[in-house]
């Protein structure tokens, strides 16, 4: 995607002037959706090392652009505006562990992911104001430098205040003396809305109190609670409201599948949360959660999948997402392909892996050739 910039001095929150690189106009609905070139004028004797901050304002970013740091290598600052932006992931801030600015304000996001700063220690100042946050956890931030000056996360719907470390006293309201209290108000307001991964499902799991059903592999058995399994699956609900009739035995028969991921399939019901695989079983997980249709764990295993991908495995999860027809997946195994060339491949092969594959083995043999010939 190529990116249409203006380019000014601008005065930053800190009061310090920036080169700066605003968006007004752009509609980014896919995910990992990599910017490769951009366009518009820079000021006289700038260039694009130069720019410090980026800004997405008022315009469609339904997701984070990819590929910034390629182009501008010096940035501190992104700015993301009542643009619609849906989600923020670890990858996502891939190449911007210089940050010292991420400001996401007004747009759609529900959750972070609890590892999403991991070596983002230069950040300070970090706003999801007027999002839609309830699943997070004061983990998120303190991976971060004990340096943050400012974190604003008013008018979410399970959090609404916001800590700055301001040496004059902040008359307001939503603002939060010390951050140990900020974190056990994030902890304690997000954990309200928390019903599935409360302690008393954890419970449940563990002693198999009141179960009702069981599930049943080729090695082992695990019990479970109808309610817990049907509201968060709609595969479930319909089996227990109408198939259970003929099964008196109160069994559901999972056949052909590792019985250990299984367990952490079911597990996941009432935690909320599994250990990370590698790519073979995160592939029978996001399986069973297509299946069964569990939206959270698909998520968060298409998550993991994305961010082991490597030149080495792209072809691989490639095809595992056109079979599941799973387009974040795609589309992120389909970028790595595409760095492997100088030119970029058509759109159209992402959804052809076969061809794909037969592309990377001709360019890996032509790379192995030429390499053979310079030793001559």
């Amino acid at each position: 995607m190529e990116l249409k910039c203006v380019f000014e001095e601008k005065l930053d929150l800190s009061g310090e002037i920036y080169y700066t690189s605003v968006i007004q106009s752009i509609s980014l609905i896919k995910p990992n959706t990599k910017i490769r070139k951009i366009s518009g004028k820079h000021v006289n004797g700038k260039k694009d090392e130069d720019v410090k901050v980026i800004k997405f304002e008022n315009t469609t970013v339904n997701y984070f652009p990819q590929g910034l740091n390629k182009i501008f290598l010096n940035l501190i600052a992104v700015f993301i505006y009542n643009c619609g932006l849906k989600s923020i992931t670890r990858r996502d801030l891939t190449g911007l562990k210089n940050l010292r600015t991420l400001h996401c304000s007004r747009n759609k996001i529900t959750s972070l992911q609890s590892n999403l700063f991991q070596n983002m220690a230069k950040l300070k100042y970090i706003s999801f104001r007027e999002n839609d946050l309830h699943c997070i956890s004061s983990d998120v931030f303190k991976p971060l430098s004990k340096n943050y000056y400012k974190i604003d996360l008013r008018n979410n719907r399970s959090i609404d205040a916001f800590y700055c470390s301001s040496r004059t006293p902040i008359m307001d309201e939503k603002h939060v003396d010390s951050i140990a209290q900020f974190w056990t108000m994030i902890d304690d307001m997000c954990n309200k809305n928390k019903n599935i991964s409360s302690d008393r499902f954890k419970d449940l799991w563990k002693t198999g109190l009141c179960s009702d059903v069981t599930i049943v592999t080729e090695t082992e058995k695990f019990k479970a609670h109808k309610v817990v399994l049907a509201v968060q699956s709609s595969v479930f609900a319909s089996i227990f409201d109408n198939d259970m009739k003929d099964r008196p035995s109160g069994e559901i028969h999972l056949k052909n599948l590792n019985a250990d991921i299984v367990k952490i399939f079911i597990k996941f019901f009432y935690v909320g949360e599994f250990e990370r695989r590698e790519l073979a079983g995160l592939k029978e997980l996001l399986n069973l959660a297509e299946k069964f249709k569990v939206q959270n764990l698909l998520s968060i295993v298409e998550d993991m999948i994305i961010d082991d991908l490597n030149d080495d495995n792209a072809i691989e999860v490639l095809e595992f997402g056109c079979r599941f027809n799973c387009d974040g997946i795609k589309t992120s195994a389909f970028e790595v392909i595409q760095s492997m060339f100088d030119e970029p491949l058509k759109d159209d092969l992402i959804n052809q892996p076969e061809a794909v594959t037969e592309l990377v083995e001709a360019q890996r043999n032509f790379k192995s050739t030429l390499e053979k010939y310079k030793q001559i």
